[in-house]
C-alpha cells in the first residue's frame, strides 16, 4: 500500500515543472489583485459596447415608412428597427447587426489565441504578451474619445471589435497566470514539502492545492469587481458633470467619456504588477526550432493527444458551448435592457454599478461558504451553472407576453441583483476548474484554448440568434436556443473526473518531453 501511494504523489508531482526558488510574496500576490481590479471590464466589455449600441440605434429607421430612412426608431419605439447593411440600399434589424459585430470580435480573437496562446509557455517572454496587449488596448479605447455621433457608427463598431480583441486577449493571458502563482503561493509549498514527506496525502495535498487556486481566482474576482463598482462611481460623477442626462450629444459624449475614465483606471492599477510580477520561464524552445514555428508545432501535438485527454477536452468541449449560452444571454439581456432605458447612460451606469457590487458580495461569499464546508470546485461551479440557465429560461416567457421576461425596468434591477450568484461565481470557478485539468506548466496554451471555447469561438450563438431575430422579427425568440447551449453543457460537466484528468496529464506532459521537445532520461 505504501508502495502504491508513493507511486501516485510521484506521478502527481512529475507532472508539475520546477516551480522558482522563492515563494510568490505578498507584494506581488497584491499586485495581482491590483491589475484584476484595474482590468475589470466595464470599459472595454460594457461602455464600448453601449456607445456602438447607441449609435448605430440613431442612425438606424423605420422601414416601414416610406422613403427609406425617413423615420428613425425613436418616433415608434414598437416598430421594426433597422440600418443600411450590405450596399445596394440593403438593410437589416439593427439588432442582428450588434450580434453579427459581437461575433466577428469572437472570430478574430479566436486567431489570435491560436497564433499567440501556444508559444507563452516557452521562454521568458510570457509577461509581455499581458503588457502587450493592455498597452494596444489601450490605445485603441481613447480611441473613442474622438466617436459620438451616430454617423460614425460604423467605425464605432470597427473600434469596438478591435479593442475587444485586444481587450480579451489581455485578459485571458493574465488570467492564465493565476494556476502558476497559486502554486507559489507560501501555504502551497509547505502542503507539497508535506506530500514529499508522507506527511499527509495526495487527496489532502490535492484539496489544499485546489484550495489555493480557487482563493486566488475568487479573491481576483472580489477585487475585479470592486474596481467595477469604483468606475462606476468615478464615471457617474463625470455624468453628472457633463449633464448627460440633458439630451442626445450628451448623452453621446457621456459614453466617451466613460471609456476613457475606466481606461485610465485600469492603466493605474496595471503598474504594480508589471513592476513585481516574479518571472517564471517555461522550458526553453527546443534546439531547431523557432518561436515562428514550434507554437504550431505544439499546438498540432496537443490536438493529436486529445483522445489522451479527454477530461480537458471534454470540458473544453463544453465550455464552448456553455460559454456561448452564457455570453449570448448577456447580449440579448444587454439589448432588451438598453432599449427599455431609452440608452440612457446614466441609468445604464446605476444597473452595471448594482450587477458589480452583487458580483463582490456573492463570488466572496461562494469561497467563503466553500472553503468552511470543503466543496470540491466543481460542485460550485455546477450550482452556478444551474442559475445561469434560469436566465434565459425566463426571457423565453418574453416570446409570448411583456408582462415579464425582459420587458420591464424591474426586471433589469432584478437581473443586476442576483448578477453574483449566476454571472458572477460561474465565471470565477469556471476558471478554478479549468485550472485543474491543466498539464502544469502548460497554462498559457490551455487558458488560450478556453479563451477560444469561452469567447474566441462564441461566434455561434450571436450568429444564430440574428438569423432567428431576422427571420421572427422577434428578438427573444432567441433565448430557448441559448437556453440549449448552456443546459448540454451543464448535463455534460458532471461525468468529468478530476482524478482522471490528473493521471491524463501526467501522461500527456510524459509524451510530450519524449516525442515534442526530445528530452530522455539520462
Amino acid at each position: 500500500m505504501g508502495g502504491a501511494e508513493s507511486q501516485s504523489n510521484s506521478t502527481d508531482i512529475d507532472q508539475t515543472p520546477p516551480r522558482s526558488s522563492v515563494p510568490a510574496t505578498r507584494r506581488e500576490l497584491w499586485a495581482y489583485y491590483a491589475y484584476y481590479a484595474g482590468n475589470n471590464g466595464i470599459g472595454s466589455f460594457q461602455y464600448s459596447n453601449l456607445l456602438f449600441q447607441n449609435l448605430i440605434y440613431l442612425a438606424s429607421f423605420n422601414p416601414e415608412v416610406l422613403p427609406l430612412g425617413s423615420e428613425p426608431c425613436g418616433v415608434d419605439p414598437t416598430a421594426p428597427c433597422h440600418i443600411w447593411w450590405g450596399g445596394g440600399g440593403r438593410h437589416k434589424a439593427y439588432t442582428s447587426v450588434i450580434l453579427i459585430g459581437n461575433g466577428l470580435s469572437f472570430l478574430c480573437q479566436s486567431l489570435i489565441f491560436l497564433i499567440v496562446g501556444s508559444l507563452a509557455d516557452y521562454g521568458n517572454w510570457n509577461p509581455w504578451v499581458v503588457r502587450t496587449f493592455s498597452v494596444l488596448t489601450w490605445a485603441f479605447e481613447f480611441g473613442f474619445l474622438g466617436i459620438k455621433t451616430p454617423d460614425k457608427w460604423q467605425a464605432a463598431m470597427g473600434l469596438y471589435i478591435i479593442s475587444s480583441v485586444t481587450w480579451w486577449a489581455s485578459y485571458v493571458f493574465f488570467n492564465a497566470v493565476f494556476p502558476k502563482l497559486a502554486d507559489d503561493l507560501p501555504e502551497v509549498h509547505r502542503a507539497r514539502q508535506q506530500l514529499e514527506n508522507g506527511e499527509i496525502t495526495e487527496e489532502e495535498y490535492g484539496f489544499q492545492n485546489s484550495i489555493a487556486r480557487s482563493k486566488v481566482m475568487n479573491i481576483s474576482w472580489v477585487w475585479n469587481n470592486v474596481g467595477f463598482i469604483i468606475v462606476c462611481a468615478l464615471t457617474l460623477g463625470a455624468l453628472f458633470g457633463v449633464h448627460a442626462n440633458d439630451g442626445t450629444a450628451q448623452n453621446n459624449w457621456g459614453y466617451s467619456i466613460s471609456v476613457a475614465i475606466s481606461t485610465g483606471f485600469w492603466i493605474v492599477l496595471a503598474i504594480p504588477w508589471f513592476l513585481w510580477e516574479k518571472r517564471r520561464p517555461g522550458p526553453a524552445v527546443p534546439a531547431g526550432d523557432s518561436y515562428f514555428t514550434f507554437g504550431f508545432k505544439q499546438l498540432w501535438f496537443t490536438v493529436k493527444q486529445a483522445w489522451k485527454l479527454k477530461q480537458t477536452f471534454l470540458y473544453l468541449i463544453s465550455f464552448f458551448l456553455l460559454a456561448d449560452g452564457v455570453g449570448t444571454t448577456t447580449s440579448l439581456v444587454a439589448i432588451a435592457q438598453t432599449q427599455t432605458v431609452l440608452f440612457s447612460v446614466t441609468e445604464n451606469t446605476y444597473l452595471i454599478l448594482v450587477q458589480g457590487g452583487s458580483a463582490m458580495i456573492f463570488v466572496a461569499l461562494a469561497f467563503t461558504i466553500q472553503r468552511r464546508f470543503k466543496i470540491r470546485t466543481k460542485t460550485m461551479l455546477q450550482v452556478s451553472n444551474f442559475f445561469c440557465l434560469l436566465l434565459p429560461l425566463w426571457g423565453m416567457i418574453g416570446i409570448w407576453t411583456t408582462k415579464v421576461g425582459y420587458h420591464n425596468l424591474w426586471e433589469f434591477w432584478l437581473f443586476a441583483g442576483i448578477y453574483g450568484f449566476t454571472l458572477g461565481t460561474q465565471f470565477s470557478y469556471g476558471q478554478a476548474f479549468m485550472a485543474e485539468l491543466v498539464p502544469r506548466g502548460r497554462e498559457y496554451m490551455f487558458f488560450s484554448l478556453l479563451g477560444i471555447v469561452s469567447k474566441g469561438s462564441s461566434w455561434i450563438g450571436p450568429i444564430v440568434s440574428s438569423a432567428i431575430v431576422d427571420d421572427t422579427g422577434n428578438q427573444w425568440t432567441a433565448f430557448p436556443w441559448v437556453a440549449a447551449l448552456i443546459f448540454v453543457p451543464w448535463v455534460a460537466i458532471f461525468f468529468i473526473s478530476e482524478e482522471k484528468s490528473k493521471q491524463e496529464c501526467a501522461e500527456y506532459l510524459a509524451n510530450e518531453a519524449k516525442d515534442l521537445r526530445k528530452v530522455h532520461d539520462a
